[in-house]
């Protein structure tokens, strides 16, 4: 049985939207140019990516039981002039003040948290399957009778 993953996006106003998970949490989308309240759509996706990856080495330098006193992923996304703008490159530095930590296997750790174990960086390399359900309130009226 496959896993599954729920929340739910609410319109707030103009462009600004929060999404909600089913134990609560809650993340500002936002859209606007002026006073923006959250990230945007395409931040909230390389933070994603950033933030899994991250899961994944920390939990390889913890099997390893070296002591982390650092770790930040820088991210920029390079996106497509048109519409719509995926992300065509995405380069992460990954910084780590890991002592004890070698070159050799920081690279194979970051290689196997971004590109291995990663289940957003799989996402973005996945054909997904989307489906639409619409659900208007004026469906859920009964039709008028027509008179002949």
């Amino acid at each position: 049985m496959p896993k599954t993953t729920t929340t739910t996006v609410h319109h707030l106003v103009g462009k600004r939207f929060v999404g909600v998970t089913p134990d609560h949490q809650h993340v500002m989308i936002d859209g606007e140019t002026v006073a923006q309240t959250g990230m945007r759509p395409m931040q909230l996706l390389l933070n994603a990516l950033g933030g899994c990856s991250a899961f994944d080495v920390l939990a390889m330098l913890t099997k390893r039981k070296l002591e982390v006193r650092g770790y930040r992923i820088e991210l920029t996304g390079e996106r497509a002039e048109a519409t719509p703008s995926p992300y065509t490159r995405i380069v992460a530095r990954h910084i780590l003040d890991v002592p004890g930590l070698d070159r050799r296997t920081a690279e194979r750790f970051v290689g196997l948290g971004m590109t291995k174990y990663c289940s957003v960086s799989a996402s973005l390399n996945a054909d997904i399957d989307y489906e639409v359900v619409l659900e208007h309130e004026q469906d859920a009226e009964p039709a008028e009778a027509v008179a002949s």
